[in-house]
C-alpha cells in the first residue's frame, strides 16, 4: 500500500493489535454456534424437500452461495472505502481489511479460531434470525448455501494468500470453485478497488463489468458520504 494510501488508513500512530483471551472465547463461541446452525439449517432443509426437488434445491444452494460472495464483496469494499479505524466496534473490522492491504500475509499466520472466529460471530445471529422466519425447504436450501459462504469466507481468502496449500483446495481453486490466488491478486494490484469478493469470485465479472461500487459511491456521495481511501 503507498505512503498516502497507509496515512488515510492509520491517521497518527499505529495501535498495537491485542489478541486477548476474552476474544478468542468469543471466537470459539460464534464458531459453534455457526456449526449447530449449519447442521440444524441442513437437517430441516432435508427433511423439508419435496419429492423431485433435488435440482432445485442445488440451484438454491447455488444462489445462495453467490448471494455470500456478493456480501463478501460489499463488505470488503465498505471497509476498505469508509470509516475509520478509529471507530468505536467496528473499528477493528475496518483496520482488519486495511492492514491487509499493507501485510498480505498476516491472514496465513492466523491459526483456525482466529482466522474463521469473528465472521462467525458477525454471521450467525443473521444466520439465527433468519431460520426464525425461513421454512420453505428451498429457502432453507437458499440459507444454507449462503452461510456456507460467509462462515468458510475468511479460510478461502487465507488460501488464496498461501504458497503452500492443501491438494483438494488447489483443485478447487483451478475450477474456480473457490477463491484463487490469481483472481484474488487482481485486488492487490493497483489501488484496491476492483474484485472486493474473497469467498468464490464469481461475482467479480458482473460487479466490477457494470461499475457497481463506483456507482453506489457516486449515490452516496451525493448523499454526503464521501470515501475516504
Amino acid at each position: 500500500m503507498s505512503g498516502e494510501a497507509a496515512n488515510v488508513a492509520f491517521p497518527g500512530p499505529r495501535p498495537s493489535y491485542s489478541y486477548t483471551r476474552s476474544h478468542r472465547v468469543l471466537e470459539l463461541c460464534g464458531l459453534t454456534f455457526a456449526a449447530v446452525l449449519t447442521l440444524h439449517t441442513a437437517v430441516a432443509a432435508a427433511l423439508a424437500l419435496p419429492a423431485g426437488g433435488v435440482w432445485l434445491a442445488l440451484g438454491c444452494c447455488f444462489a445462495g452461495l453467490c448471494l455470500a460472495d456478493f456480501i463478501s464483496g460489499l463488505v470488503h469494499w465498505a471497509a476498505d472505502t469508509y470509516g475509520s479505524p478509529e471507530l468505536p466496534v467496528f473499528g477493528g473490522f475496518v483496520r482488519t481489511f486495511r492492514e491487509h492491504h499493507a501485510d498480505q500475509l498476516a491472514i496465513t499466520r492466523h491459526d483456525f479460531v482466529e482466522t474463521n472466529g469473528d465472521v462467525c460471530i458477525f454471521s450467525s445471529p443473521a444466520h439465527f434470525g433468519l431460520l426464525l422466519f425461513v421454512e420453505d425447504a428451498f429457502g432453507l436450501f437458499c440459507v444454507l448455501g449462503m452461510f456456507l459462504g460467509s462462515y468458510t469466507n475468511s479460510q478461502i481468502h487465507k488460501w488464496s494468500h498461501m504458497a503452500e496449500r492443501p491438494r483438494l483446495v488447489r483443485a478447487f481453486q483451478r475450477v474456480r470453485g473457490v477463491l484463487s490466488p490469481r483472481h484474488h491478486a487482481r485486488h492487490h494490484s493497483g489501488p484496491h478497488q476492483t474484485h472486493y469478493c474473497i469467498t468464490t469470485g464469481w461475482m467479480n465479472w458482473l460487479l466490477d463489468g457494470t461499475q457497481f461500487f463506483r456507482k453506489l459511491e457516486w449515490l452516496l456521495s451525493k448523499l454526503g458520504l464521501q470515501r475516504v481511501s
